[in-house]
């Protein structure tokens, strides 16, 4: 994914760091959902992004994409100890149970959407972490 300030029409997953939107692209669901975009409103993460203006935001050693998804996974595993998708499940399930303990479907909708899934899909792939299991506790990110 990389850092721009302007649009493009490239199949490429992308930040514009001037509209302040993700505009994933050339992605495995794109036959059914099409180009999906979602807004960035934390002005914290935005200050962090435009500081990496033409850049990728994840990138090898030379600042070149990662050839493979498996390459990625190994290198993110070797700098966090899990893997991207145990961590998302991890994630997810921790989000699940918050929304579904305060009664808040519009989050729990909005977070399938922007994985790009149904609500029933998250329920049912994403959600197999009972609490005490949950391999990182969101309270570890600092607020704005």
């Amino acid at each position: 994914m990389k850092i721009v300030d302007t649009d493009t029409d490239d199949k490429i997953i992308y930040i514009n760091t001037t509209t302040k939107k993700f505009i994933i692209r050339n992605h495995k669901t794109e036959k059914s959902q099409k180009e999906r975009i979602i807004d960035i409103e934390d002005k914290k993460l935005m200050g962090i992004l435009k500081k990496g203006l033409g850049k990728y935001l994840v990138a090898d050693k030379n600042g070149e994409l990662f050839k493979t998804s498996p390459k990625f996974g190994e290198y993110f595993k070797s700098m966090i100890g899990y893997n991207p998708y145990d961590l998302r499940k991890a994630l997810t399930s921790k989000c699940i149970r918050e929304c579904l303990t305060n009664g808040d479907t519009e989050q729990l909708q909005r977070l399938a959407d922007v994985q790009g899934h149904s609500i029933e899909t998250m329920l049912n792939n994403y959600n197999t972490y009972n609490q005490e299991n949950i391999i990182f506790d969101t309270c570890m990110i600092e607020d704005n």
